[in-house]
């Protein structure tokens, strides 16, 4: 699989046409700036100070008090997000055209790779304003040498720019199969590799092409409001909806919500929907959480999705529990939000439950590696390594085995991860199950490669021996 073919770029002026304005009345559009800044912060490179943001952090913190308008807000959200999912795409095929990528200041490599993106995968932004910024940028920084050098270079990336939605476009002699889709996807390779073993090659190219592009819109209607089902059935009826299986709805992305006369910013403020994946609501109501033995507990409740996801469908008690105190006063604030009862929170780790009662279920939503829901947080390829998977499989399990000591007898142990690394899916349950007597398996649930959700889930449900 590929993703869609992008349309045709605009021809650049001709080689002898002024390069692009200089002087101090040439700065860089406020959306590029932005979105440069923002990316230093995610991906601040060797000897940068500061450690690393996650992506959604750094694009608030760069944004907060600027004062933009919705519109370059928009596009730097778009050029962040965007960057990150294909900038392994993007670097290979820019340093094709470049002698010595790494000997680039690392300011003027950042600007090249970020018009490289505009270049290759907006169609709605003309190639020469993309070499025009980045020309300017690189001058100021770096003087008139790389600034021609980038002229140069993007404009020969513009020339080869419809390629890109050919796989060929990453191909070199003697390149391997790993290889070639890590390159083309913008996926590490030990990531692609993995997956190829675990699901075959198939499987393989649709979670890439998944993770390279923007995820669904996927919102949750507050099945306690009333007018739940009339606002569904027009959230639903828009053009653009993937899914509507109530109270999940999955809209392409970009839908034009106002279109059907909805404002999704009044309704997020008056509590009658949430932002929330559609496939995390999936893979919560595919586990049938009507029939759980009561209360539940939510022992890594976060920010509360399926916390209030819970109280929203179910006629459960449910206790929440997280280690993060500041997301358990979000999770009040989103509660409060949504209108729906004060319920028991605890500050407290999975592995170590303040119970005076055994709940008759415990959701484990465990902290994973993600590489299920890249594409809405593409920072995390980049990031995360096989020593970073391998101590959260031992994390895992340790809270697998904590939960299910801590629940009633009869009860359930929910386990539930965003990634598609097995060690922390199937091979993880069935090694649990194995080696603990009388406990038993009653659902599971493996990530669908041909979900058209974006996004993968993987869950179980483990029943504890009565």
């Amino acid at each position: 699989m590929t993703p869609p073919a992008r349309g045709g770029k605009p021809r650049l002026p001709s080689q002898n046409a002024p390069a692009a304005r200089t002087g101090h009345a040439a700065q860089i559009p406020p959306a590029r700036a932005a979105a440069l800044e923002a990316l230093s912060r995610i991906f601040p490179g060797r000897g940068a100070a500061g450690r690393a943001m996650d992506l959604q952090a750094a694009l608030d913190a760069v944004l907060a008090g600027r004062g933009m308008d919705p519109r370059d807000t928009a596009l730097a959200a778009e050029l962040v997000y965007g960057h990150a999912r294909l900038r392994g795409r993007t670097e290979f095929l820019l340093s094709r055209f470049l002698k010595n990528p790494a000997g680039l200041p690392p300011p003027v490599f950042a600007a090249l790779s970020l018009a490289a993106h505009e270049i290759l995968h907006l169609d709605r932004i003309p190639a020469y304003a993309s070499v025009d910024w980045a020309v300017c940028r690189i001058k100021a920084l770096s003087g008139a040498r790389l600034a021609g050098v980038a002229n140069a270079v993007l404009r020969r990336l513009a020339d080869e720019a419809a390629r890109v939605s050919d796989i060929q476009c990453c191909h070199t002699p003697g390149v391997d199969r790993t290889t070639l889709l890590a390159r083309y996807y913008s996926c590490p390779a030990w990531i692609v590799r993995m997956w190829r073993e675990t699901y075959g090659d198939a499987a393989t190219e649709r979670f890439l092409a998944a993770q390279a592009a923007a995820p669904p819109l996927g919102l949750r209607v507050n099945a306690r409001r009333p007018g739940a089902r009339e606002l569904f059935g027009r959230l639903a009826g828009l053009p653009g909806t993937i899914l509507a299986a109530f109270p999940t709805l999955a809209l392409a992305p970009g839908t034009d919500l106002a279109s059907g006369g909805f404002d999704l910013a009044d309704a997020l403020a008056r509590g009658l929907v949430s932002r929330q994946s559609a496939a995390a609501q999936r893979v919560l109501a595919d586990l049938e959480p009507d029939g759980w033995p009561g209360p539940v507990y939510d022992a890594c409740a976060g920010r509360g999705g399926k916390t209030a996801h819970l109280l929203e469908t179910t006629d459960h008690a449910v206790w929440a529990a997280d280690v993060h105190r500041g997301r358990l006063k979000a999770l009040g604030r989103e509660l409060a939000r949504l209108g729906l009862p004060d319920i028991p929170v605890f500050a407290a780790s999975g592995l170590s439950a303040p119970l005076g009662r055994k709940p008759g279920t415990i959701l484990l939503d465990a902290p994973c590696s993600g590489l299920g829901v890249l594409a809405r947080r593409p920072d995390a390829k980049w990031k995360r390594t096989p020593d970073d998977v391998a101590a959260l499989i031992r994390l895992q399990d340790s809270l697998v085995r904590a939960a299910y000591d801590a629940v009633a007898p009869g009860g359930l142990v929910a386990y539930v991860t965003c990634t598609l690394s097995p060690g922390e899916n199937q091979a993880l349950v069935d090694r649990f199950l194995t080696e603990t007597p009388g406990a038993g398996r009653t659902a599971r649930l493996d990530p669908d490669p041909a979900s058209p959700l974006g996004e993968f889930f993987f869950a179980a449900a483990i029943r504890k021996a009565g």
